[in-house]
């Protein structure tokens, strides 16, 4: 049997339950920064995804279902957590480019 992680759906559940605990206020610059990283995090895991595509998978013994889950379940923190430190640089320019609207609609 092999389960499929969906990184779209984790972020897209993790955002909504931020969202209704903190009463989510709008034109929060710490909330798009954050959103920002998530959407890094999200493409960095698709091309961990394309990069592994690319790694032959013979070898001595076959990968089994339980490998490949953890191996999608390692990748996902590994992109999460290089999104939330220095990252590949999409969160910052996506940050940048989008603070501007943000920060002139403060009332």
């Amino acid at each position: 049997m092999e389960m499929k992680i969906d990184p779209q759906l984790l972020a897209s559940r993790a955002l909504e339950q931020k969202k209704n605990a903190t009463g989510a206020q709008k034109n929060d610059p710490q909330k798009l920064k954050e959103a920002c990283q998530q959407f890094e995090a999200l493409f960095v895991n698709s091309m961990f995804k394309e990069m592994r595509k690319s790694v032959p998978t013979d070898g001595l013994l076959p990968p089994n279902g339980g490998q490949q889950m953890f191996q999608e379940m390692m990748d996902w923190e590994v992109a999460q957590k290089a999104s939330a430190t220095q990252g590949i640089g999409i969160a910052e320019a996506l940050y940048r480019h989008l603070q501007g609207p943000v920060e002139n609609k403060k009332p």
